[in-house]
């Protein structure tokens, strides 16, 4: 049975209509808020179509219908991103990045205000993971000696702001004279190169009478790499709203409070599902299961990438319920996500 002009209409009538009110579509619904000659009872025969389709299903306490996943699904690919795509280019109108940017603030002050902005903008749970370590530049590091002969702490500040700290022990004598200059080696052969290309066989160079002091330095570039091999561990997400989906009636039920709870409290979890379903030219919106199987039964991810260094290497996201207005959320990210990349790539 194929899907015609007449189901899509009613297909997207009864979505939208539960998108706005939480409630079951009727066929009586239908008739009066579609721009149609058809009766009750053609409109009911046709509900009774898609749903054998698999589009919509039938509340037992009800005589109306709601959408299914498959039906969301359709609505997305058909009517919500089909629209985009024709706004694509037409130079609508921008909305306000009001982030205070100035040359003194890294990036991930901005992530933090970005993040707070998309919440404000959408009122569903926002996030935004941060380029990942190996994409960052070297800015500084220090050394610090715990006060015993051979424990030290090592801090990196990336050119995103990160702060990478570890501590470490090493055989032989290094007074601050040393712990000085190997400081102003690494600040001076690593500045601005990026984590994934600093490791122990990097050609570093130093002073003939400083041999003694390429050992520690050779241990510190093992460090930087550890870093980049355990980056899922060094990454960032920040998030804001994530008590807002409960607001929604289809949240009463403990159960599904519960599942939702546990994966909010998941940031490695949520990080890696934002980074696994964002794309670099596209909006991307998984739905339901689609997400995280059953824990996310009831939810909806509309997500993207964002560019920083010339790379689309970050990762920004909505989730909120399957009910969300896919609409607004989809065109409200994709051009935040073009802002987002305009702060963060100023044009010299």
């Amino acid at each position: 049975m194929r899907i015609n002009q007449r189901k899509k209409e009613i297909l997207k009538s009864i979505i939208d209509s539960f998108i706005d009110k939480a409630e079951p579509v009727s066929s009586s619904y239908i008739a009066e808020n579609i721009k149609t000659n058809l009766s009750s009872a053609t409109i009911r025969k046709e509900m009774s179509e898609l749903e054998e389709m698999g589009f919509l299903s039938h509340p037992h306490t009800s005589a109306g219908r709601i959408p299914t996943d498959q039906g969301y699904r359709y609505y997305v690919d058909n009517f919500v991103l089909e629209e985009q795509l024709l706004k694509t280019g037409s130079g609508g109108q921008k909305l306000p990045m009001n982030i205070p940017v100035d040359k003194n603030m890294d990036l991930e002050k901005i992530l933090i205000l970005a993040t707070e902005l998309l919440f404000k903008f959408t009122n569903y749970l926002s996030m935004i993971v941060a380029p990942e370590i190996n994409r960052n530049r070297f800015r500084h590091v220090e050394i610090i000696n715990f006060g015993s002969d051979n424990r030290y702490m090592f801090i990196l500040i990336t050119d995103s702001g990160r702060v990478m700290k570890a501590s470490f022990e090493i055989e032989g004598e290094y007074n601050d004279l040393d712990l000085q200059r190997i400081r102003n080696i690494l600040n001076t052969e690593l500045r601005n190169r990026y984590i994934h290309e600093i490791n122990e066989n990097l050609k570093i160079k130093i002073l003939e009478n400083e041999s003694s002091l390429l050992f520690m330095i050779k241990k510190i570039l093992k460090i930087i790499k550890s870093f980049e091999d355990n980056t899922n561990y060094y990454n960032r997400i920040f998030i804001r709203g994530a008590l807002s989906i409960l607001k929604d009636p289809e949240f009463i039920d403990f159960n599904k409070v519960k599942n939702i709870i546990g994966l909010l409290e998941n940031d490695y979890l949520l990080m890696e599902i934002l980074e696994n379903y964002s794309r670099d030219e596209e909006i991307n919106v998984r739905i339901g299961s689609e997400i995280h199987g059953q824990d996310t039964c009831d939810l909806s991810l509309v997500s993207a990438k964002y560019c920083y260094d010339g790379n689309s290497i970050g990762s920004i996201g909505i989730i909120g319920p399957k009910r969300m207005d896919y609409f607004k959320v989809i065109n409200t990210l994709s051009i935040f996500r073009t802002n987002l990349t305009d702060v963060l790539n100023p044009k010299s």
